[in-house]
């Protein structure tokens, strides 16, 4: 999931970054 953040836009998550995303949905 980590690879697919990194890849594909993160319009979605409010342009959040891949990594702040992550430490979110952890």
């Amino acid at each position: 999931r980590e690879h697919y953040n990194c890849v594909r836009p993160h319009s979605s998550l409010n342009y959040m970054s891949p990594v702040e995303y992550a430490r979110q949905a952890a």
